[in-house]
C-alpha cells in the first residue's frame, strides 16, 4: 500500500475541518508546554525564595555561604605564582561586615574561625610586603581575641605548601582500571552495610569541588525496611532489585548556598560533582552502587521531601543503592561512545 501523508490528506478536507484537525492535533502539544512551564515556575519560585539573590542573608546557611565564598576568594588569591600586595579590599570589607553580623547572630563556629585564619594569612602576606594596614589588623584582632585558644583546635583557612612529588605519590593508582571496574549493581548480597563504611565514603567525597568551596551537598542515608520501600516508592527505576539493597541514599544541594541568578543552575553541577565523587568512595571501598535518577515532576519532587522531611530548599540530586557484591553476578555491559564521538579539539 503506497503511503499517503497526513499533509496529502489534509490538503483535500473542507477548511473547518482542517481546522478542528489542527486544534485536535495541537491539544498534546499544549498540555505538555502547560506542563513544562508549571515545572519550570517550581524551580523558578524556589530558587527565588531560597536563594541569595535579593542580597539578604536570611538564614544562617546563606551568612555562612557568603563568609565561605569571600574567605575562598582571599585563598585564590593567595594561592597564586604572584599574588598582588593589597588585593581584595572590597572582599576583606564585606568579609569582616558578615563575620560581626555572624558573631551576633550564631556565635563562633568553625566557619568563623576558618574565615579568620585566612583573614590572618592575607594579613601576614601584606606585612611581609610592607603594606600594614592597621584599621584592618585591628579588627581582626579583636575577633581573634574572642576565641579561646585553648579550645581552638581549628588551624585550616589561608594556604599550605605542597609538593609535586607529594601529589604524584598520592597518585600511584591505576585509576583507568579502577573506573573501568565500576559498575551500576541490581544485585546485592543480604548483608548489612556497616554505617561507618557510608561515613568513610562521605569523608572521601568531602573533597569534591565545588562552587567557591560553598559545599552545598548533603547526604540522606534510609537503612529500615520500612524507610527504604517508602523512599524507593517514589522512584521507578529500582523495581526488580530495590529490596535486596541494604542502604538508600538521597544526594541534595541547598539552594540557600547560591547567590546569583547566574547561580541558578549550580546546584546541579555541585550536586551531580559530589554523587559522583560518592559513588567512587563506596566502590572503592569495596560497595555496590546503583545511581537511581531523580528526572520527576514537581508533584512527586515535593511528596518524596514530605515522606522524608528534607527541606523544600534543597533541590534532591538522585538516590544512591547501595549493598555489598556477590561472588558472582551479571552486570549491563553499557558500550560506551568511541572518544571521537565527544572529543572536539580546536
Amino acid at each position: 500500500m503506497m503511503f499517503v501523508s497526513i499533509y496529502t490528506v489534509t490538503k483535500k478536507l473542507p477548511s473547518v475541518v482542517k481546522d478542528i484537525l489542527k486544534i485536535s492535533m495541537s491539544f498534546p502539544l499544549a498540555i505538555t508546554a502547560s506542563e513544562l512551564a508549571v515545572n519550570y515556575i517550581y524551580d523558578f519560585k524556589r530558587f527565588l525564595k531560597w536563594s541569595g539573590i535579593h542580597h539578604r542573608c536570611k538564614t544562617q546557611t546563606h551568612l555562612r555561604a557568603m563568609i565561605t565564598m569571600d574567605y575562598h576568594r582571599i585563598e585564590k588569591g593567595l594561592s597564586l605564582k604572584e599574588p598582588r600586595v593589597g588585593f581584595g579590599q572590597e572582599v576583606i570589607q564585606m568579609l569582616l561586615s558578615n563575620l560581626d553580623e555572624y558573631k551576633e547572630k550564631y556565635g563562633i563556629d568553625e566557619t568563623f574561625q576558618i574565615a579568620l585564619n585566612s583573614l590572618f594569612t592575607y594579613y601576614k602576606f601584606n606585612v611581609d610586603r610592607g603594606h600594614k594596614n592597621e584599621k584592618i589588623y585591628e579588627i581582626i584582632t579583636g575577633l581573634k581575641d574572642l576565641i579561646n585558644t585553648k579550645e581552638s583546635t581549628i588551624k585550616e583557612g589561608g594556604v599550605k605548601k605542597v609538593t609535586r612529588n607529594s601529589i604524584l605519590e598520592s597518585c600511584q593508582i591505576d585509576f583507568r582500571a579502577f573506573c573501568q571496574s565500576r559498575y551500576s549493581i541490581r544485585h546485592f548480597t543480604s548483608s548489612e552495610v556497616d554505617i561507618n563504611l557510608i561515613v568513610q565514603a562521605v569523608e572521601i567525597a568531602q573533597k569534591t569541588p565545588s562552587v567557591c568551596n560553598r559545599q552545598s551537598s548533603k547526604v540522606y542515608v534510609f537503612s529500615s525496611d520500612e524507610d527504604k520501600r517508602k523512599v524507593l516508592s517514589y522512584q521507578n527505576g529500582n523495581r526488580g532489585f530495590g529490596d535486596q539493597v541494604s542502604k538508600v541514599l538521597i544526594v541534595t544541594s541547598d539552594l540557600e548556598n547560591f547567590v546569583s541568578i547566574g547561580e541558578r543552575n549550580q546546584c546541579w553541577i555541585d550536586g551531580g560533582m559530589y554523587a559522583m565523587s560518592l559513588v567512587y568512595a563506596l566502590h572503592s571501598l569495596g560497595l555496590g552502587t546503583c545511581c537511581l535518577n531523580w528526572s520527576v515532576t514537581s508533584y512527586f519532587d515535593q511528596e518524596l521531601k514530605k515522606a522524608t522531611g528534607i527541606k523544600d530548599s534543597e533541590s534532591v540530586i538522585m538516590m544512591i543503592a547501595v549493598g555489598h557484591l556477590p561472588e558472582e553476578l551479571k552486570v549491563a555491559q553499557s558500550p560506551r561512545k568511541k572518544v571521537d564521538e565527544v572529543l572536539f579539539v580546536k
